[in-house]
């Protein structure tokens, strides 16, 4: 009789510490010691709406069953192949297929294995210099040498870019404003980290890329057949265009939907640097030409174009925080007036 209750009591014990275990469910730091994370981890994943509790106790604890328990494997499986917490996010939601996201990570361990090998270049060059107390002078020399020779590749890199995909008559002054939102020439100073000399290799090896600089192309053309190329000087609309971006950047900030007025009025607005009119609204017929081929330009070779610039230019990362809204915007508009 004793034997059969105690075998009663471990069956039980086994199932509250089994993760696999149906209708069980754990504490947060019995679930950090499972998984092998931390509690301030989990906490934090479940602040960022990234790994919320099964259950949350009259007293306020947070309980864990075996699917919460699963995502969180996965997260942290994610987070040791490096991706980062919005990718993840976006893996788990469905927003980004798996493959592709995979190719990504592979990317950026690809560039931050040339970033590696550059900086060991770099050591291995000053080593191999026996200067004793004058390495580090020239260790520094080095990476001058480095930068300058790289500001005028960089300069390089950006013409042949733009030569590639605008045609012969598009006006010169417009084509960095047009391809990239900004002018990126006068970000240059040669002082690039050793992500950003990686980034820069790998773009350089997209425009030696036949097959890529073909879909760029055409992409970019067909584009350019349905924008206006804008009647104010290129300062005047470079500024409306970041002030643009701003006010979309505090709207995202805030949490705004793609339905709110404020940001529908801000995409009408952008829309609008791209209209042959002064004011608006904008014609419903060159809106919708204008948000289709918008969502349609989303090839990979597209994605992989401004996560490079990203890289290079981090002053454009802020863009990253409003490219969802807006494209979300864009859709939403669609859906409107394919209603009306």
């Amino acid at each position: 009789m004793h034997a059969n209750s105690r075998n009663r009591v471990d069956t039980t014990q086994d199932q509250q510490t089994d993760p696999t275990a149906k209708d069980v469910k754990f504490s947060i730091g019995q679930v950090a010691k499972i998984t092998g994370s931390t509690v301030p981890t989990i906490r934090y994943y479940d602040e960022i709406g990234l790994l919320s509790p099964a259950e949350i106790t009259s007293g306020g604890h947070r309980l864990y069953a075996a699917e919460e328990i699963w995502r969180l494997k996965l997260i942290l499986t994610l987070r040791y192949l490096n991706f980062g917490i919005d990718e993840i996010q976006k893996i788990i939601s469905g927003d980004i297929a798996v493959d592709t996201a995979i190719d990504w990570q592979m990317e950026a361990l690809d560039n931050q294995m040339r970033m590696l090998a550059s900086m060991k270049s770099i050591l291995e060059q000053t080593k191999q210099s026996k200067g004793g107390t004058d390495s580090l002078r020239f260790m520094y020399e080095l990476v001058e040498s480095i930068s300058a020779n790289t500001l005028a590749r960089e300069k390089f890199i950006l013409e042949k870019m733009f030569l590639s995909v605008f045609p012969e008559q598009f006006p010169v002054e417009w084509r960095e404003i047009f391809l990239l939102g900004v002018k990126v020439s006068t970000l240059l100073d040669g002082k690039l980290s050793a992500a950003q000399t990686a980034a820069l290799d790998e773009l350089e090896e997209m425009f030696n890329d036949s097959q890529i600089v073909r879909e760029l192309k055409k992409d970019f053309l067909s584009y350019l057949e349905v924008v206006h190329l804008p009647r104010i000087s290129v300062e005047m609309w470079s500024a409306k265009m970041m002030k643009n971006h701003k006010q979309l950047l505090k709207l995202a900030e805030q949490h705004a939907t793609p339905d709110s007025p404020f940001v529908q009025a801000n995409v009408q607005e952008y829309v609008l640097l791209f209209a042959d009119v002064d004011e608006p609204p904008v014609s419903e017929s060159f809106f919708r030409r204008f948000a289709e081929k918008m969502l349609s330009m989303q090839s990979e070779n597209l994605e992989r174009f401004r996560r490079i610039a990203f890289i290079l230019y981090p002053s454009l990362q802020s863009y990253l925080k409003t490219n969802e809204l807006f494209y979300q915007a864009l859709q939403w508009k669609l859906q409107q007036l394919d209603k009306e």
